[in-house]
């Protein structure tokens, strides 16, 4: 099976960002740095003194994907909600960035990439000489929620198929529950899904607050829903907004692999913690798959690991 590996990239001048987050209701200032190949995504945290700053993108650095993807190193400092800087960077297909914050929290935004994906492009995509590793799916995975699942097939492509279907989404969604698409760079098909926003119930609000989260959110960076109807005056950017922001959340979150999947990925009903139970899967079993790093399909028997 042939793969065509994509080229690494960095952006062409640094890029910054301000707003507060959505969860702890900061403000927050940060900044996107061109970097060499192979660097990676890789989050500095200005702020922090005495401890490591910086956090490297993996699946063992997710922990505690509740509402949100948060990544932590090992002295405990954290990066959250990073799920949609992540998908912007994927999306225009940026590979090794120097991500600095002087909070906790990512910038909400307007709750979707589209912010994001704009001024990466502005800022110009610069390719470099080496190439993404693919992980080339050989045998079904599949993983499990309590109202959802996830699964992996052989495919030629990183072809994603989402539905949402649960008692409080679909009055809200109608038949406009489910959409496809083919995840590869700078495809006019993705515009839409890095456009879509946030959501959340009303009736969910005060408990959300409790726990310490959701401080930030508003009808400019949320959409609100309640009694199966939006609050938003302007409403919804496009019918499957919701669905395609759960499409959103995923390449965000499967973007923590540091390589590409070629298969097929399914979901029902995915979280951020679906998500991350089946990229720490996937993960754990890349020996029974195949890894593509220079045009020619090795099976490397999981000798290869990535940071």
């Amino acid at each position: 099976m042939f793969v065509n590996l994509r080229a690494e990239a960095t952006i062409g001048s640094s890029t910054e960002f301000q707003g507060i987050g959505v969860h702890n209701g900061k403000a927050v200032t940060m900044k996107a740095l061109p970097s060499q190949e192979g660097f990676g995504i890789v989050f500095k945290r200005t702020d922090i003194f005495g401890k490591n700053p910086f956090i490297k993108l993996s699946p063992e650095a997710v922990v505690d994907p509740t509402l949100c993807t948060r990544v932590v190193n090992n002295d405990g400092v954290q990066v959250t909600v990073v799920e949609h800087l992540l998908a912007a960077l994927r999306i225009c297909g940026i590979t090794n960035a120097l991500i600095e914050l002087d909070s906790s929290e990512a910038p909400i935004m307007d709750g979707s990439a589209a912010v994001f994906v704009k001024e990466f492009k502005k800022a110009g995509i610069i390719r470099q000489d080496s190439f993404v590793p693919a992980g080339v799916i050989k045998r079904p995975i599949v993983v499990k929620s309590k109202n959802g699942g996830i699964s992996l097939t052989p495919n030629e492509h990183c072809k994603i198929s989402v539905k949402v279907s649960y008692d409080k989404i679909n009055p809200v969604v109608g038949i406009h529950n489910q959409h496809s698409f083919v995840l590869e760079d700078g495809e006019s098909s993705l515009n839409d899904i890095a456009d879509s926003r946030t959501f959340g119930w009303v009736e969910d609000y005060e408990k959300i607050k409790s726990m310490g989260m959701a401080l930030g959110a508003s009808e400019e960076n949320t959409i609100a829903i309640k009694d199966d109807s939006l609050i938003n005056l302007n409403g919804l950017r496009n019918p499957k907004e919701l669905v395609m922001h759960k499409c959103l959340d995923l390449i965000g979150d499967i973007s923590v692999l540091g390589y590409d999947i070629i298969g097929k990925i399914e979901c029902l009903n995915p979280s951020h913690s679906l998500n991350n139970n089946m990229i720490r899967t996937l993960a754990k079993e890349l020996y029974r798959h195949k890894i593509v790093t220079t045009g020619n399909t090795e099976n490397l028997n999981g000798r290869l690991k990535f940071a």
